[in-house]
């Protein structure tokens, strides 16, 4: 099976690369959703994150607040590692899943944000994928998206890999420097490459 693994920093257009993959019929796995999805309150992830981050997190219906888990595990490295012990292990099961759920497709992209960085997904794709921009770009975004403080923004950034280090390992890069439109010309200039490889294979 062929099996692209995209990654970027925060903020650099993975969302957006990813609906134009789908808009090509392209099946999808976000990391981020399955992270979200095992963070609803029926989950029994929802119990480990209470045990070890406590109620405070949670508002009045039971609810995780994202934007202060965010805060918080941006803010002190052990608590990021707890979290992601809790959250990996359960992500991880899920992704090979629904790759077994997909194996008849031609070929599927995985949103890997950390893939550089944990390489716990390094043996399962066939080919990595960068989206890429600047650093001020980035932050512009992320202030938009999601109205959190710059200091915390630089703050995930820092904790990733940096720019060049990403680049340099990347099998593929797409520079997400311009608009929508050109996006969508190199994504679908990636994916005639990729149906070709698949061909070949």
């Amino acid at each position: 099976m062929f099996i692209i693994g995209m990654t970027g920093g925060i903020g650099s257009g993975k969302s957006e690369a990813l609906k134009i993959f789908k808009s090509l019929s392209i099946k999808v796995i976000d990391l981020d959703n399955i992270s979200k999805e095992i963070t609803e309150t029926s989950h029994q992830a929802i119990q480990e994150i209470k045990l070890v981050f406590g109620d405070t997190i949670f508002d009045k219906d039971n609810q995780l607040d994202r934007k202060k888990l965010k805060e918080i595990i941006f803010s002190d490295k052990n608590k990021k590692i707890n979290l992601e012990k809790i959250l990996h292990p359960k992500i991880y099961e899920e992704v090979k899943k629904r790759l077994n759920a997909l194996s008849h497709e031609s070929y599927v992209v995985i949103d890997i944000p950390l893939l550089f960085e944990t390489n716990q997904y390094t043996s399962l794709i066939s080919r990595s994928l960068v989206i890429d921009c600047k650093e001020n770009d980035q932050i512009e975004r992320v202030k938009k998206r999601d109205g959190i403080d710059i200091s915390v923004i630089q703050s995930i950034i820092d904790q990733q890999i940096n720019r060049s280090s990403r680049i340099e390992k990347a099998d593929d890069v797409v520079i997400n420097d311009g608009s929508i439109e050109k996006l969508e010309e190199s994504i679908k200039s990636l994916h005639k490459k990729y149906l070709n490889l698949v061909a070949v294979k």
